[in-house]
């Protein structure tokens, strides 16, 4: 099976592991491991609303406000 990984947060998804730059989840097994990243790693608009992609993408927007607010 193929995926678009859209979600600019996804670092890895081998050996069974899906590594994002905020966690890394390890599914019991092959099926759910295509589930998850059916519906949200590998989906080309879906992965928005993953709670990782979330909290990353929050911590980003402050992260670079505070940096252009010090400039």
């Amino acid at each position: 099976m193929s995926y678009s990984f859209d979600c600019p947060y996804l670092e890895d998804t081998n050996h069974g592991v899906i590594r994002c730059e905020f966690a890394r989840i390890t599914p019991p097994d092959k099926e759910s491991r295509a589930e998850f990243l059916t519906e949200c790693c590998g989906h080309p608009t879906k992965y928005k609303e993953c709670v990782f992609y979330k909290i990353m993408d929050d911590y980003y927007k402050r992260k670079y406000s505070t940096e252009v607010a010090k400039w």
